[in-house]
């Protein structure tokens, strides 16, 4: 599956599965590709982030930078008052669960 993360709706959900880690991507600016981050080294802490690119490792050169798809590896940037940069083991699987607007009206 192929995710273009400036294409989705405020409230939608990414998992991204590693050979290594799973995380959750939730979206709260698809535009700025921005949204909060769990998973990996957070475990269940819930942190602001942007998605920056993903890079594919055969040929380490970054794709488009709203696009993810397995094989690749996702960069993230993490955080509000101190920046971190946060680079996925390759991604293995990829799930949207997107949510409707009455269900992300409702929370």
């Amino acid at each position: 599956m192929e995710i273009w993360v400036s294409e989705m709706k405020a409230s939608d959900q990414i998992t991204i599965r590693t050979h290594f880690s799973e995380y959750s991507f939730r979206v709260i600016d698809p535009k700025g590709r921005r949204g909060v981050l769990t998973g990996g080294p957070f475990g269940n802490g819930v942190h602001e982030a942007m998605f920056v690119e993903a890079i594919h490792p055969a040929d380490c050169e970054p794709r488009a930078s709203c696009q993810l798809k397995p094989g690749d590896r996702a960069v993230f940037f993490v955080g509000r008052d101190t920046i971190s940069r946060i680079t996925t083991s390759t991604i293995t699987e990829i799930v949207l669960t997107e949510v409707s607007e009455q269900a992300a009206n409702d929370c």
